[in-house]
């Protein structure tokens, strides 16, 4: 849909400025009268006025489609779906407006909005955004769902030690489509109170519902369930924003507000207890919280060296007061839970940012930041069981308290007409509260950039730089319960980072040009004795794009990366240390041409193909293990024809044809009864062999006309 916008004349604003250089007062005989612009058009500025509408009507049919292909469009089977969409707009010669766009109303991804009002006064706005996630159609189960967030087994189910013994699980497995809708409805307001200032308020509205995946566990037995989803997320924004010649001021206020509408998932235990009584289990499910924040940003333009001074700041709190679960589900346990937890977490953010040209061939930048996360929850000491049967002792609730000062910049130099060099850097500092891992955590990076413009139609850019984290000693009493004391977090592990990278551009021709990208980069853990320890990327790509002429036009482009990670491990300290590497290999090759084959045809093609495999090598005590090789496919073609019969009818048609296939050996034929001790859901890699046609006529009625002012 065109998107229309108010242009202003300048003719009678030059004119103006050229009375003004003239002086005031009554004219001197030999000072020429100005011109007379009464008369004067304003050509080149027409305001639309009338209406316009455009309709889209038609069908697909998608054959072979599953939740693999239609993952985010909801093209999730075989058959026909509806291709329709609308889009349109009005205007009077008051300024009273309203447009619309309205796409994929056939599908659960359909969006669309309605905008409308009268320029210069207010605005309304109400849209809609539909956002389909489709997991697996795959998954069985045998767990039956009682309501309210309860999952419970046949009534003929037999408790086994293994999967092996659960004689009546074949018989009562049922198929499930994992997969959920999210939808959001916003509604925009502006009320332009004069030419420097704007209120505006906006209420957004996102639910979320589905049934996703999750697991569990009783000590050394698992199981996979299916998982209940049912959020609702309402979020308000509001405030003014006043603009001034030189400088602009917003303020805000946004709420935010998460409800979950189950607490908890209280599932039965399809083994044989490890201990009497440990017959269910229960996961909580994420709790309903708030946001408040109050938020001001601006900038300010100054005289002097075309310098910019922009600021933000905001103070916000987050609360979280959801009940707490029973400790344990085990009747009699005896251990009591606290009420809530009763969190309570202050948030404050600071910014500063100039941009400045002291010289004609410099130009620098930078921001300084700070970010203050104060937790106010008090500690609670909350005594546990673990899975369900085995007293654990007691743990603390941890505080997550921090500030954290971030310090970046760089300058650019035109060195010589054809050469420009840059260099920058960040800087950032985070000190933790009490009770947690690390009391400090530094982290720089420096870069440098040259260009060179050696021929007009050739272009060069070399980057490289390197960073150096550091971090104070690891306080291995705030770990949880249970977690190993020689693994760091990757986030939070001394680092040494570097990288280098070089494009380049070439157009011999206004018909011809092609790019092309390479990049490397390490990151190294030299300190982890366990865990991460080191993490390289490899990237090569390039683009062709060639127009012979006007009406025909060609693009060719190929890339591939690799990724390559190394941990160490070990199960306990008695036994031997293991490795584990994995190599990543991406390729991708696209092809495509578009032709104008006349006033009325238009066709468009392209296609492209994709492989990549992950390979893990493993060794333990010194001694080799390979694992099976993972991989995937996707190969596509798509060809678009449009027929324009007039200015008012276009017939498009579509063939897509798209093929995935990859192997996984973590899901790859592993069905409820494949591990002993884990009753899975069968969840099986993606596939998917699809070809879909689609035919939409897409007409248009109404008129515009352009109105000149004089």
């Amino acid at each position: 849909m065109r998107r229309l916008r108010r242009r202003f004349c300048l003719a009678p604003v030059l004119g103006g400025f050229a009375m003004l250089a003239m002086g005031s007062g009554s004219a001197s005989a030999d000072t020429p009268a100005p011109p007379d612009t009464s008369g004067w058009k304003c050509a080149q500025c027409p305001f639309l006025q009338g209406s316009e509408v455009q309709v889209e009507a038609g069908a697909q049919y998608a054959s072979g489609a599953n939740a693999s292909y239609g993952r985010y469009t909801g093209l999730d089977h075989s058959g026909a779906y509806v291709d329709a969409g609308s889009s349109g707009q009005f205007r009077r010669s008051d300024g009273t407006y309203v447009n619309y766009d309205l796409a994929s109303l056939g599908l659960p991804s359909r969006e669309g909005y309605v905008n409308g009002g009268q320029e210069g006064r207010y605005d309304l706005r109400l849209s809609y955004d539909g956002q389909p996630t489709r997991l697996y159609d795959t998954a069985v189960t045998p767990f039956q769902g009682n309501g309210a967030g309860v999952l419970g087994l046949p009534a003929n189910w037999v408790n086994a030690g293994s999967t092996a013994g659960m004689t009546q699980l074949r018989s009562s497995l049922s198929p499930l489509d994992l997969g959920y809708d999210r939808s959001t409805v916003s509604v925009l307001g502006k009320l332009f109170a004069s030419p420097s200032w704007t209120l505006f308020g906006e209420f957004q509205r996102q639910e979320k519902d589905g049934t996703d995946s999750t697991s569990a566990s009783f000590l050394t037995q698992a199981v996979q369930l299916p998982q209940p989803i049912d959020y609702i997320t309402n979020s308000i924004d509001a405030g003014a924003a006043w603009s001034g010649h030189r400088a602009s001021l917003r303020l805000t206020y946004t709420g935010s507000w998460f409800e979950d509408d189950s607490a908890s998932l209280t599932f039965a235990n399809p083994f044989l207890p490890l201990v009497p009584g440990s017959t269910q289990g229960q996961l909580a499910q994420p709790p309903g919280n708030n946001l408040q924040q109050l938020a001001a940003a601006g900038n300010l333009q100054l005289a002097w060296f075309a310098t910019t001074l922009s600021y933000t700041a905001s103070l916000g709190r987050l609360l979280q007061n959801q009940a707490f679960l029973p400790i344990s589900t085990l009747p009699g346990s005896g251990v009591l839970a606290p009420g809530s937890l009763n969190g309570d977490v202050h948030l404050s953010h600071y910014a500063l940012g100039l941009a400045s040209r002291p010289l004609s061939k410099l130009t620098v930048h930078g921001n300084a930041a700070y970010d203050g996360r104060d937790d106010e929850t008090t500690p609670l000491t909350v005594a546990y069981i673990v899975t369900d049967t085995y007293a654990g002792g007691t743990a603390v609730t941890p505080r997550y308290s921090e500030d954290r000062v971030r310090l970046d910049g760089g300058a650019d130099y035109a060195l010589l007409p054809w050469v420009r060099l840059g260099v920058g850097g960040e800087y950032q500092n985070t000190h933790y509260g009490p009770g947690q891992v690390l009391t400090f955590l530094q982290d720089t990076n420096s870069w440098g950039r040259a260009s060179i413009v050696p021929l007009d139609s050739l272009t060069f850019t070399l980057k490289g730089g390197d960073g150096l984290r550091k971090t104070s000693s690891f306080d291995t009493a705030a770990l949880p319960p249970g977690e190993n004391p020689l693994i760091r977090d990757s986030n939070f592990a001394p680092r040494e980072q570097v990288f280098y990278s070089l494009t380049g551009a070439w157009s011999p021709s206004a018909t011809f040009t092609w790019t092309a990208e390479g990049y490397f980069a390490n990151d190294d853990y030299p300190l982890s004795l366990l865990g991460l320890r080191s993490e390289h990327e490899r990237r090569i790509s390039s683009t062709l794009t060639w127009t012979p002429r006007e009406s025909l036009s060609f693009y060719l482009d190929a890339g591939y990366e690799s990724l390559y990670g190394l941990q160490y491990g070990y199960v306990g300290p008695a036994t031997a240390p293991w490795q584990i590497a994995d190599t990543e290999r991406f390729w991708n090759a696209g092809v495509g041409a578009k032709w104008v084959a006349s006033e009325r045809w238009t066709l468009s093609v392209d296609g492209l193909h994709a492989p990549s495999y992950t390979t893990t090598d493993s060794a333990i005590g010194g001694l080799a293990q390979a694992f099976p090789q993972n991989w995937s496919q996707l190969d596509s073609a798509h060809f678009t024809a449009t027929y324009s019969r007039n200015a008012a009818l276009q017939i498009n048609i579509r063939y897509s044809f798209e093929k995935y296939d990859m192997n996984d050996c973590a899901l790859d034929g592993v069905t409820p009864t494949t591990v002993p001790n884990l009753l899975g859901m069968g969840l099986q890699p993606y596939h998917h062999n699809v070809s879909l046609v689609a035919l939409t006529v897409l007409y248009k009625l109404g008129t515009t006309t352009a109105s000149v002012p004089k």
